[in-house]
């Protein structure tokens, strides 16, 4: 028989539901339960979604209990928060706290057995990731996401739902993908940049913009960028 691995869940918002149901489907692992994520944008707010897993005593207790919540339960944690921004300031609390991110993955993608699948990164439903790809620290890529071969995505970037990096293709760390978006071949995506949903992106992106459309055209530089190393290298 397996021995389980017992895991605090770090969410917010509607990424939380969603890797509860992955943790589900793997018997090795077992939910020791969730903490409320605080973003500075939102300090302090429960998401319906805690308060329904707060009705089943599964709530442990907001981001500031992490370290003690650690030490009773072990020191797996798992990101599930839906913006690179949170998942970014998540790995660095993460860190501090003395945390090991555990990646996690859904039975239904399909990642080439040559895939560089960092810790902390998160991989749902019907996701392919092709040879020599690369998925970074704390990355999530949403269902039907696609990373061609050897195609790289930065730590803490999300890619939604149908979103690609075709073969070679780069995504900095803290980029978001919208829904449905294409980064063409050997293009780069610069840190902090946003593609918004449908877009194409045919030339390089530069950091902390955002582009939409198809081709992509810049809409807005005014995306501030976070600085240093990234909080989930060692």
């Amino acid at each position: 028989m397996l021995s389980s691995e017992k895991v605090i869940v770090v969410g917010q918002g509607v990424e939380l539901r969603r890797v509860l149901a992955l943790l589900e489907e793997d018997e090795r692992i077992v939910l020791a339960g969730v903490i409320s994520w605080d973003s500075q944008d939102s300090p302090g707010a429960v998401a319906p979604q805690l308060k329904e897993i707060e009705a089943g005593s599964r709530l442990l207790g907001c981001s500031g209990d992490l370290p003690a919540l650690l030490l009773k339960h072990g020191k797996s944690v798992v990101l599930a928060l839906p913006r690179p921004k949170d998942r970014w300031e998540a790995l660095g609390f993460c860190r501090q706290s003395g945390a090991v991110l555990r990646r996690l993955c859904s039975r239904n993608a399909v990642i080439a057995p040559d895939t560089d699948l960092r810790e902390g990164a998160v991989v749902t439903q019907g996701c392919l990731i092709e040879s020599t790809a690369s998925v970074g620290v704390g990355a999530l890529l949403l269902p039907g996401s696609r990373l061609g071969i050897g195609a790289r995505c930065g730590d803490a970037a999300v890619l939604d739902a149908g979103a690609a990096l075709d073969d070679d293709a780069r995504i900095g760390d803290e980029v978001h993908l919208g829904a449905g978006s294409r980064v063409l071949e050997g293009r780069i995506v610069g840190r902090s940049a946003l593609v918004l949903p449908g877009s194409i992106v045919t030339s390089d992106v530069e950091p902390g913009t955002i582009v939409s459309g198809s081709p992509a055209e810049v809409v807005e530089r005014s995306i501030s960028i976070g600085g240093g190393e990234s909080p989930g290298s060692s």
